[in-house]
């Protein structure tokens, strides 16, 4: 690998997050349920003003982030970015993620690179007095194992294989189906996950490195949280890229203060998040969060098993909550207000934020410029205003995380002898279409337009077949209509025949197509939301990822990339 370099061009946008268009294309028509425009280079002034009405535990912050990165292997680009969070005036650009297995899909890589690029930025546009510190904060109180577990590579044979990643392990032990995923182990079960995927990866001379280096890491973390911190590290750190993980008490201590605010005013949280929805709603659109107008959008655990918390009343009109899903046996936990906010004042460490919570728990640590999200969390973000307003805050500038997608040298190839370029081939319409196309140009005969001369010829015949069966026996007609029912069948079996021959005569042609198809759109989703980094590292070997990290995927001026982005390896 010896460099990468990128383009601009329009992509499609993912029909899952209608929002999103209006947010990056029409921003005046979303613009009431956010606080400030991403389009606007102003807006990381203002929110600077906002920020500075605001205090922070910046000591308490920076030696924790210090200590925790350490314990990680972080290089000292990251300790010393972790140090400049006690500055006065500090702020931070800060994205966040479940930790996936290998750090999960590529646009944890991507929204990481943006982070990073976007804090660079933004320090150089508002001037030396401002410490911007990049920041990702690893998602480990999560307990959607699915959403992390799995993972997908491409072969070299170009079939796209699953490798899930099983906390069992070879020990069988189990685990709480509610457990966060932070909490479970790398070890034993990391290795084991390692060894399946280990025939599916490209066998270059990179690849011994690579692997030893992904099970040295696993082996030197407790759980899945570490493992992905750590990786993450090897990637970003030398950038200065900290990492923060919400489970370890230190940070967990210095949730503390919000949450009891979380608790204290959570009917109102609850009141606030309904007129956010509705606020989407007005615009025709369905809102990205639906919860249980009940939910307290809290967690208690019970060990490591996160127990969804909702509100309710006694006989006597007293505020309670209640601790555990709803219909299961025994009955769930039955909390006052007054011992839940005993909890989060003396033990905040069993308590824990959904996703519409996270945010504000968050921001009430960091001092928050901007948060990188992707068009998932912009979606929440819209909900979430009054939420901000009821805590006296504002919500961040939300910078959207830049779509990317690599392309790779064979696949480039194979996009110029198809006469496509990477923008066009990203939509899988115009994919399917060139597709199509090359091979009816390429058909001998002209298989579609001769069977169906064939097929008229043979409904003709048999028309007058009817007439004539009729007047021998009034049943027989139906019978022969029945009869052209199954010569018509034969020859749609013929057809398909000719077809599954004519594309196997064209075999090299459909291959190239199948190959930028599960390159670019596997299984119809983008490259980004599929594929993780470390199998093109086997690949390519370990220097294409710093090579990566210098494509510059954040415009100048801070504002979001105007379409999609190509990077050539």
């Amino acid at each position: 690998m010896t460099g990468a370099r990128t383009c601009f061009g329009r992509a499609p946008l993912d029909s899952r997050y209608p929002l999103v268009g209006s947010y990056l294309n029409d921003f005046s028509h979303v613009s009431h349920l956010f606080d400030y425009d991403p389009h606007d280079p102003a807006s990381y002034g203002q929110r600077l003003v906002e920020l500075s009405e605001h205090d922070w535990e910046r000591e308490g912050l920076a030696g924790h982030l210090e200590a925790y990165n350490r314990s990680l292997g972080a290089p000292p680009a990251t300790l010393d970015a972790a140090r400049r969070l006690a500055k006065p005036g500090s702020v931070v650009v800060i994205g966040g993620q479940q930790p996936g297995v290998l750090t999960g899909p590529l646009y944890t890589f991507w929204k990481s690179l943006a982070v990073v690029e976007l804090a660079g930025v933004l320090s150089l546009r508002l001037g030396p007095g401002v410490d911007v510190v990049p920041v990702f904060w690893i998602g480990a109180e999560d307990h959607d194992l699915h959403e992390v577990a799995r993972f997908h590579v491409l072969t070299p044979e170009g079939e796209i294989s699953d490798v899930l990643y099983d906390p069992a392990g070879p020990s069988g032990e189990a685990y709480p189906e509610r457990a966060s995923v932070g909490h479970l182990p790398a070890g034993a079960a990391a290795q084991a996950f390692l060894d399946r995927l280990a025939p599916l990866l490209w066998q270059t001379e990179f690849t011994p490195g690579v692997a030893d280096f992904l099970r040295r890491a696993a082996a030197e973390s407790r759980n899945l949280g570490e493992w992905f911190g750590r990786l993450l590290l090897h990637l970003f750190g030398h950038l200065g890229l900290v990492v923060a993980n919400p489970l370890e008490p230190e940070l967990r201590a210095l949730e503390g203060p919000a949450f009891e605010a979380m608790v204290r005013d959570n009917a109102a949280i609850s009141e606030a998040f309904e007129r956010g929805r509705e606020s989407v709603r007005e615009l025709g659109l369905t809102p990205q969060v639906d919860k249980d107008p009940d939910a307290a959008n809290l967690y208690l655990y019970d060990g490591i098993e996160r127990l969804p918390l909702y509100r309710g009343v006694t006989g006597d009109g007293e505020p309670v909550f209640l601790a555990g899903p709803r219909g299961d046996s025994p009955g769930p936990r039955v909390l006052s207000q007054d011992e839940l906010l005993g909890i989060a004042r003396r033990e905040p460490g069993r308590l824990s934020t959904n996703v519409v919570l996270r945010p504000l728990a968050q921001d009430s640590v960091f001092p928050v410029l901007a948060y990188v999200g992707g068009p998932g969390e912009i979606s929440y973000f819209a909900l979430y205003k009054g939420i901000y307003r009821l805590a006296g805050r504002k919500l961040p500038v939300i910078y959207p995380r830049p779509g990317v997608t690599l392309v790779e040298p064979a696949v480039e190839r194979h996009l110029s002898r198809c006469g496509l370029d990477a923008e066009k081939a990203l939509d899988p319409a115009v994919l399917r279409a060139a597709k199509a196309a090359y091979l009816e140009e390429a058909d001998p005969v002209g298989i579609d337009a001769l069977f169906a001369k064939l097929e008229g010829l043979t409904e003709s015949a048999y028309a007058e077949v009817f007439d004539s069966m009729a007047a021998v026996d009034p049943s027989l007609p139906e019978l022969a209509r029945k009869n052209l029912g199954r010569v018509t069948g034969e020859m749609e079996w013929l057809r398909k025949k000719a077809w599954q021959q004519h594309r196997q005569n064209c075999r090299d042609a459909v291959r190239r197509f199948e190959a930028i198809e599960n390159s670019f759109r596997p299984r119809g989703d983008f490259q980004e939301r599929v594929y993780n980094i470390f199998p093109y590292l086997c690949k390519y070997g370990p220097d294409l990822a710093p090579a990566l990290a210098q494509a510059p995927i954040v415009p100048p001026d801070g504002t979001p990339a105007p379409g999609h982005c190509f990077i050539r390896i």
